[in-house]
Parts: structure tokens; C-alpha cells; sequence
């Protein structure tokens, strides 16, 4: 089995496309095939403005807003915060707006096992709101109209994300030939691995620098099974071992967020799409966490706990756990960890365009100030520290003013500071304080990273999926049914596998392949 799998990590576990978030990243926000190699960039927008444009790009931002009535503008956003907190949190941010947007900011955030569920509920009962940032592909509330063009909105009310991004960073973005998202400044791709806190890692003696395959985690992990028992050596992240969706194990959704039919070699040019769950990657993965369940390395009813994985690391209930990484994970996630957090990466980093934007939704009852006020979470560090590490003196103290480094007040820590960070979510995290232990130098492995990672055949392609949305929720049934059991080694693959195929078949899997096969061709053959 462990020999299989080795082999395996060289084929397909080297690719990867991030998917929805978490830990600090993602979900698969593929562009729209048709605007991908053109000049989007809103610059080219921006030129063709009206006096209205003008207006707002000679910072005349407030002056038109104070023309219009006083707003209340509500953001969501995913992560855990203390009412009272994010009530002080809105209160500074509106001090601001009120002065530049003639508005006030209501801030709501959700916790990660609920967030989507939430959101959901609010789009589609039209309930109020101006901003959010979704943990799916956002083609799927383009289809349905639940989020807004927001083109013309970009070049009049966001000058500086005008001046600070380019055509690429937009493709993302742009769906039917028009500019949806608003992107975060962070990292443009990702690589696999599996997260470790060190105390634990050091005490036994796991070298984990000098892993070269699952062989070598499986042994660490028996080492901290025998010496903790206390401790579950492997976890999953709200009931999903490798993320919010199965690309993470390695392979290409090919531009939707319905992994059915997936491009298995995502920088092979002649690569075919396949149906997910014949493929020997899902089939070899399905196997190995089944025996790793066998063994005891993983913790029972993986595919229905509800916790985070982060929570179970800082309660000292959890030794590891597979995610997306980039440069400062580490970090990062031990800061929300409450210890210090390792990692072992696999694979090679892919370029993903930018993985995490925000929307403004169609129910949104003023979309010039949402977009207004995303700029300015994206440009001014003022606002930026406050979404993003929330209140000085009660949720962060500086540590070093010089060097614009922050850490918890003191006796507090990630789990008790009353606002969870989430850096990685916020527009621009590149423009507020470091947390303590970060590397100064991040910013620029950052734009090493993006500039390095490999691109997939299919960036800037989209799955139009309007057609076969029987068969969509037919296979998405089939798949709760059986698929994140697997992936966490709760059912025994070799009985499963082929009756989760047979009725994915019966439920049109072929037609939804057939689909996108169809659709991607066409878009290969325009480029």
C-alpha cells in the first residue's frame, strides 16, 4: 500500500489546484474562457469612464457620497468573533467611512462549519447585503444571479485597485465577458502538505525536512499514535480530510466547483477529462487513508466532526493535518494553532490566478459603496489592521512599533482573543501589521512564489454546468453519500468505490464529463 501510494506522489499528488478555504486559502475560482489572454484589466475600463469615473478618480470619493442619503453597508465574512468585539471593530470602521462614504460598516462573521450555509440562506432570500467572500467557485451564484457585474463600479469607485492590479489578476474574476470579483492580494498559488505542531515533532525525533513520501509520514505518525495516545495523529477540517473539496488530493476541477469530471494531468496539453472517482489517484488516496483509519492514525468519524482542524491542534487533541500551503504557513496557522506549526510539502506549486475574492451580491443596496469600500480595505492600512487583526489592546498589542510587528495581549492567544485573524481572507493583508514570528522578508516569497509556480493548461477556463444541473444535484448526492467518508477512510474502498461509481453513473456523470469536455475543447481551440 505505502509503496503504491510513493509512486503515485511523482504522478498525480505533485499537481494540485486550490479549491475553497480554508487555512489559509482557497477554493478553485477558475476565469471565464472567454476573456482569457485579453486585456480585462480594469485600467482599460477605467479610460472608458464618464463624469462620474473622473469624479471619483480626483478623490472626489466623498464629496459624491456625501451627495447621496447615509447607508449602512454589511459585510460577511467566515471566522469566529466575540459580538462585543466586532461591535467595537464596526464602530472604528464606520468613524472611517462615515467621513469618506457617508456610511457606517455592520461587520458579521460566521463560523466556518456554518458560514456557507448562512450565506446561502441570506442570497438566496434576497436578505440585504454588500459584500462577502464565498468558500465555493463563484460561477455558481453568477448562474444563478446572485452576485453583480461590477465592471463600470471598479474604474469609478476602487481607484487605487485600479492602479495597483493587472490584466491577470483579473481572469479570475470575469465570467461571460464581465468582471465579477474583487481579488485578494496574497499568494497565486499553492502547493500540498500536512501540518505538524513541532513540540511533538522534536520530542520524537520526526525529521520531517527530509520526508520523501506518504511512507515517511505514515511512520511519524505511528511514533506519535504509540507515545500519544491522548492525541489524534491525523484530523480532519470540519469533517474534510483534504479541504473543501477533492482537487486538493492532487488533481484538476477543470474550472467549476463540482469535481466530477476533472483534467487529470493539469499541465498536459492533450490531457482528457475523467470522471474523479475512477481515477487510480482517488482510488490509491481512498485506500491508504482506509488503512491508515485501520491502524488508528486517524481520528474516528473524521467525515462527521465538526470541529476545525486548527481547534483540535490548540486543545491538544490533534497532531496534524493535511491543507493548501504557501509561504508563511507555518506561521501563520501555528499563531491559530496556539503551538508551533511544521509542515511537510508535496508536490509541485501551481499557479491558481489567486484562489480567494470577494462579491457584491445582487440584493446589495448600494454596490458603489461596497466596491468604495473594498478599495480601501485593500489600500489603507489603517483599515486593514482593524478587519484584519481587530482591536489594539484587546485582540493584538505591538511588540515591535519600528517593524510593525503585533502578538496576542497578554494571557490571551488564538483561541481566546476574542477575533479570529484570518489575514489570508481580508483584501489586503500585505499592507497590515506582521504577527510576531512572521518573516519580514514574506511579502517577497510571496511574489517569488507566484512568479515560479507552474501554470495549468486549463487557467482562464470555466465550466458552464447550466445545462446539466439535474445531473449536478443527482451526483452531488451520491457524493455526501460516500465520498468525504472515503476520503477520510470511514468506508472500505474496495466495496465502495465501485457502487459510489455505479451510481454516480446512474445519475448522469457521463453528461456532465461529456459537458465539459465539450466546452473545454471549444476553449483550447479559441485560445
Amino acid at each position: 500500500m505505502k509503496g503504491k501510494l510513493t509512486k503515485l506522489l511523482a504522478l498525480g499528488l505533485s499537481v494540485l489546484m486550490t479549491g475553497s478555504l480554508l487555512a489559509g486559502c482557497g477554493q478553485s475560482n477558475s476565469g471565464n474562457n472567454e476573456t482569457a489572454g485579453k486585456d480585462n484589466s480594469v485600467k482599460s475600463t477605467a479610460d472608458a469612464g464618464d463624469d462620474a469615473a473622473s469624479e471619483a478618480q480626483d478623490d472626489d470619493l466623498a464629496a459624491y457620497f456625501h451627495g447621496k442619503d447615509h447607508y449602512t453597508l454589511k459585510v460577511m465574512v467566515f471566522g469566529d468573533a466575540d459580538s462585543a468585539i466586532l461591535d467595537k471593530i464596526s464602530g472604528k470602521l464606520s468613524e472611517i467611512t462615515e467621513e469618506k462614504l457617508n456610511c457606517d460598516v455592520e461587520l458579521t462573521r460566521v463560523g466556518f462549519a456554518s458560514y456557507m450555509t448562512q450565506l446561502n440562506l441570506m442570497l438566496s432570500s434576497g436578505d440585504e447585503l454588500d459584500l462577502f467572500v464565498p468558500m465555493a467557485a463563484p460561477i455558481d451564484y453568477v448562474n444563478s444571479g446572485q452576485i453583480q457585474p461590477i465592471d463600470d463600479l471598479i474604474g469609478k469607485f476602487a481607484p487605487n485597485l485600479n492602479q495597483m492590479l493587472e490584466a491577470k489578476d483579473w481572469v479570475n474574476q470575469t465570467f461571460n465577458g464581465e468582471i465579477y470579483g474583487l481579488p485578494v492580494n496574497s499568494e497565486k498559488g499553492s502547493t500540498l502538505g500536512f501540518g505538524m505542531r513541532k513540540d511533538i515533532c522534536d520530542e520524537l525525533g520526526i525529521d520531517y525536512n527530509s520526508f520523501k513520501s506518504f511512507d515517511d509520514l505514515h511512520d511519524a505518525l505511528v511514533k506519535v499514535k504509540e507515545a500519544h495516545p491522548e492525541m489524534y495523529p491525523v484530523v480532519s477540517n470540519g469533517g474534510s480530510m483534504y479541504g473543501s473539496d477533492v482537487v486538493r488530493i492532487g488533481q484538476e476541477s477543470c474550472g467549476d466547483t463540482y469535481n466530477f469530471a476533472v483534467l487529470e494531468d493539469p499541465f498536459d496539453e492533450n490531457g482528457e477529462i475523467v470522471s474523479f472517482f475512477e481515477t487510480e489517484l482517488f482510488k490509491t488516496t481512498c485506500e491508504t487513508m482506509y488503512q491508515w483509519a485501520k491502524e488508528g492514525l486517524i481520528m474516528p468519524d473524521a467525515s462527521t466532526n465538526t470541529d476545525s482542524a486548527n481547534t483540535l491542534v490548540a486543545a491538544g487533541k490533534a497532531f496534524g493535518y493535511f491543507q493548501h500551503m504557501k509561504p508563511g504557513w507555518e506561521t501563520e496557522q501555528g499563531a491559530m494553532n496556539n503551538t508551533e506549526t511544521v509542515a511537510w510539502r508535496y508536490g509541485e506549486p501551481t499557479y491558481n490566478g489567486g484562489s480567494m475574492a470577494w462579491f457584491v451580491p445582487t440584493a446589495s443596496g448600494d454596490p458603489e459603496r461596497a466596491v468604495a469600500f473594498f478599495d480601501m480595505m485593500y489600500s489603507d492600512p489603517a483599515v486593514a489592521n482593524l478587519v484584519i487583526n481587530g482591536i489594539e489592546g484587546e485582540t493584538y498589542v505591538i511588540s515591535d512599533a519600528e517593524k510593525g510587528i503585533i502578538t496576542y495581549p497578554e494571557g490571551k492567544d488564538a483561541a481566546s482573543s476574542g477575533y479570529s485573524r484570518q489575514a489570508w481572507a481580508w483584501p489586503n493583508q500585505q499592507i497590515g501589521y506582521f504577527w510576531e514570528g512572521e518573516d519580514l522578508t514574506l511579502w517577497d516569497q510571496y511574489k517569488e512564489f507566484n512568479d515560479t509556480a507552474k501554470t495549468p493548461v486549463s487557467f482562464g477556463f470555466t465550466f458552464d454546468a447550466s445545462g446539466v444541473m439535474n445531473e449536478i444535484t443527482a451526483c452531488t448526492n451520491v457524493y455526501a453519500k460516500y465520498v468525504p467518508a472515503l476520503l477520510c477512510g470511514t468506508l472500505d474502498p474496495e466495496t465502495t468505490i465501485p457502487q459510489l461509481n455505479e451510481e454516480m453513473e446512474s445519475a448522469g456523470i457521463g453528461k456532465i464529463i461529456e459537458a465539459k469536455k465539450e466546452q473545454f475543447d471549444a476553449w483550447k481551440a479559441a485560445k
